[in-house]
């Protein structure tokens, strides 16, 4: 058995556990990020990367590298019923840098 140590652990690789493990270790603070799942490849592991979490990767200084990865822009979201399509959300309008989600599976 493997042992690892350090003076923070964080449990849960999702978004908000990888941005913390982050934000720690650019803080000069050891941590240790603990995740149970092999992988990433489920929905909920932050593939729909929002204006306002871009916003924030802005002020970090990580935006452009971020960006630099292979994603989809949706700038408007809409629902179809029947012969129907309804618009039920445009980013183009949002007060960020980025008005658009990224789809970054």
């Amino acid at each position: 058995m493997n042992t690892l140590s350090a003076p923070c652990v964080v449990v849960g690789g999702g978004p908000a556990g990888m941005m913390l493990g982050y934000l720690l270790a650019r803080a000069g603070v050891e941590a240790l990020v603990l995740e149970k799942h092999g992988d990433f490849l489920r929905d909920f592991r932050g593939d729909t990367v929002h204006p306002s979490t871009m916003e924030i990767m802005g002020e970090l200084g990580i935006l452009d590298r971020f960006l630099a990865l292979p994603h989809e822009r949706v700038q408007e979201l809409r629902v179809r019923m029947g012969d129907f399509t309804v618009p039920i959300a445009d980013f183009t309008h949002v007060g960020a840098r980025c008005r658009f989600i990224a789809m970054m599976p």
